[in-house]
Protein backbone atom coordinates (compact mmCIF):
# COMPACT_ATOMS: atom_id res chain seq x y z
CA UNK A 1 0.00 0.00 0.00
CA UNK A 2 1.33 3.28 -1.01
CA UNK A 3 2.22 5.73 1.62
CA UNK A 4 0.09 8.80 0.58
CA UNK A 5 -3.27 7.19 0.42
CA UNK A 6 -2.68 6.76 4.07
CA UNK A 7 -4.53 9.67 6.08
CA UNK A 8 -2.32 12.51 7.57
CA UNK A 9 -2.75 14.28 10.81
CA UNK A 10 -4.71 16.67 8.95
CA UNK A 11 -7.48 13.90 8.33
CA UNK A 12 -6.47 14.64 4.61
CA UNK A 13 -5.05 11.79 2.24
CA UNK A 14 -1.23 12.84 1.08
CA UNK A 15 -2.28 12.74 -2.70
CA UNK A 16 -5.84 14.56 -1.76
CA UNK A 17 -5.66 18.74 -1.59
CA UNK A 18 -6.06 20.08 2.22
CA UNK A 19 -8.64 22.80 1.47
CA UNK A 20 -8.03 25.25 4.87
CA UNK A 21 -4.77 23.60 6.07
CA UNK A 22 -3.05 25.05 8.57
CA UNK A 23 0.14 26.74 8.94
CA UNK A 24 1.84 23.66 9.93
CA UNK A 25 0.12 20.56 8.16
CA UNK A 26 0.99 23.24 4.71
CA UNK A 27 4.90 23.67 5.64
CA UNK A 28 4.98 19.72 6.13
CA UNK A 29 2.99 18.55 3.22
CA UNK A 30 5.21 20.97 1.09
CA UNK A 31 8.39 18.83 2.52
CA UNK A 32 6.52 15.59 2.02
CA UNK A 33 5.19 16.03 -1.61
CA UNK A 34 8.92 17.94 -2.27
CA UNK A 35 9.08 15.93 -6.02
CA UNK A 36 5.10 15.74 -6.65
CA UNK A 37 4.33 17.24 -9.88
CA UNK A 38 1.38 15.58 -10.23
CA UNK A 39 -2.22 15.94 -8.20
CA UNK A 40 -3.52 19.21 -6.83
CA UNK A 41 -2.60 21.70 -3.84
CA UNK A 42 -5.19 23.52 -2.14
CA UNK A 43 -4.65 27.56 -2.19
CA UNK A 44 -4.05 27.18 1.84
CA UNK A 45 -1.25 24.97 1.16
CA UNK A 46 0.02 27.09 -1.20
CA UNK A 47 0.40 30.07 0.21
CA UNK A 48 1.05 29.61 3.93
CA UNK A 49 4.43 28.02 2.21
CA UNK A 50 4.65 30.63 -0.03
CA UNK A 51 4.33 33.05 3.08
CA UNK A 52 6.61 30.25 5.13
CA UNK A 53 9.40 30.95 2.59
CA UNK A 54 9.22 34.46 1.97
CA UNK A 55 9.53 35.23 5.76
CA UNK A 56 12.88 32.86 5.78
CA UNK A 57 14.31 34.09 2.91
CA UNK A 58 13.98 37.70 4.38
CA UNK A 59 15.58 36.68 7.73
CA UNK A 60 18.56 35.10 5.99
CA UNK A 61 18.53 38.47 4.26
CA UNK A 62 18.70 40.25 7.08
CA UNK A 63 20.51 38.54 10.01
CA UNK A 64 23.79 38.73 8.36
CA UNK A 65 22.99 42.53 8.64
CA UNK A 66 22.60 42.77 12.40
CA UNK A 67 26.63 41.52 12.34
CA UNK A 68 28.17 43.88 9.95
CA UNK A 69 25.90 47.24 10.29
CA UNK A 70 28.60 49.00 7.82
CA UNK A 71 27.14 47.36 4.89
CA UNK A 72 23.98 48.44 3.17
CA UNK A 73 20.76 46.39 3.63
CA UNK A 74 20.94 44.43 0.08
CA UNK A 75 24.20 44.25 0.07
CA UNK A 76 25.68 41.80 2.23
CA UNK A 77 27.37 38.98 0.66
CA UNK A 78 26.40 36.41 3.20
CA UNK A 79 22.92 37.45 3.63
CA UNK A 80 22.86 37.03 -0.19
CA UNK A 81 24.56 33.58 0.04
CA UNK A 82 21.88 32.34 2.42
CA UNK A 83 19.38 33.50 0.34
CA UNK A 84 20.43 31.64 -2.95
CA UNK A 85 21.35 28.51 -0.92
CA UNK A 86 17.48 28.75 0.63
CA UNK A 87 16.17 29.55 -3.32
CA UNK A 88 18.04 26.56 -4.58
CA UNK A 89 17.48 24.00 -1.29
CA UNK A 90 13.88 24.76 -2.12
CA UNK A 91 13.15 25.89 -5.88
CA UNK A 92 12.06 22.05 -6.78
CA UNK A 93 9.33 22.02 -4.09
CA UNK A 94 8.06 25.24 -4.41
CA UNK A 95 8.19 24.11 -8.38
CA UNK A 96 6.32 21.08 -7.84
CA UNK A 97 3.98 23.44 -5.03
CA UNK A 98 2.95 25.57 -7.68
CA UNK A 99 2.15 22.98 -10.54
CA UNK A 100 -0.11 21.39 -8.38
CA UNK A 101 -2.28 24.50 -7.54
CA UNK A 102 -2.60 25.38 -10.92
CA UNK A 103 -3.69 21.81 -11.50
CA UNK A 104 -6.28 22.45 -8.47
CA UNK A 105 -7.55 25.52 -10.99
CA UNK A 106 -7.67 23.64 -13.72
CA UNK A 107 -4.83 24.86 -15.59
CA UNK A 108 -1.38 23.33 -16.37
CA UNK A 109 2.09 23.53 -14.64
CA UNK A 110 3.89 24.85 -17.73
CA UNK A 111 1.83 28.39 -17.03
CA UNK A 112 4.60 28.55 -14.59
CA UNK A 113 7.00 29.76 -17.44
CA UNK A 114 5.72 32.64 -16.98
CA UNK A 115 8.01 33.21 -14.11
CA UNK A 116 10.52 33.56 -16.95
CA UNK A 117 9.13 36.78 -17.89
CA UNK A 118 10.89 40.03 -15.74
CA UNK A 119 8.22 41.26 -13.62
CA UNK A 120 4.85 40.53 -14.78
CA UNK A 121 5.40 36.96 -15.24
CA UNK A 122 5.90 35.90 -11.68
CA UNK A 123 2.59 38.53 -10.97
CA UNK A 124 0.21 36.54 -13.58
CA UNK A 125 1.49 33.24 -11.90
CA UNK A 126 0.64 34.28 -8.21
CA UNK A 127 -2.60 36.02 -9.53
CA UNK A 128 -3.33 31.86 -11.09
CA UNK A 129 -2.68 30.20 -8.07
CA UNK A 130 -5.44 32.97 -6.51
CA UNK A 131 -8.13 31.05 -8.65
CA UNK A 132 -10.33 28.90 -6.80
CA UNK A 133 -10.64 25.17 -6.87
CA UNK A 134 -12.31 23.74 -10.26
CA UNK A 135 -13.40 20.66 -9.75
CA UNK A 136 -12.36 19.77 -13.77
CA UNK A 137 -8.75 19.69 -11.84
CA UNK A 138 -8.84 16.08 -10.78
CA UNK A 139 -7.77 15.44 -14.30
CA UNK A 140 -4.52 15.95 -13.15
CA UNK A 141 -4.77 13.62 -10.03
CA UNK A 142 -3.53 9.98 -10.66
Amino acid sequence: MSNDSVVQPGGVALHDPFYGAPFTEAVRRFWRKYTVFTGRASRAEFWWWWLTSFAIGLVLQLVPQVFTPDTPVLENPVGSYLFMLWVLATLIGSLALGARRLHDANLSGFWQFLHVLPGLGSLIVYVLCLLPANPKGARFDR
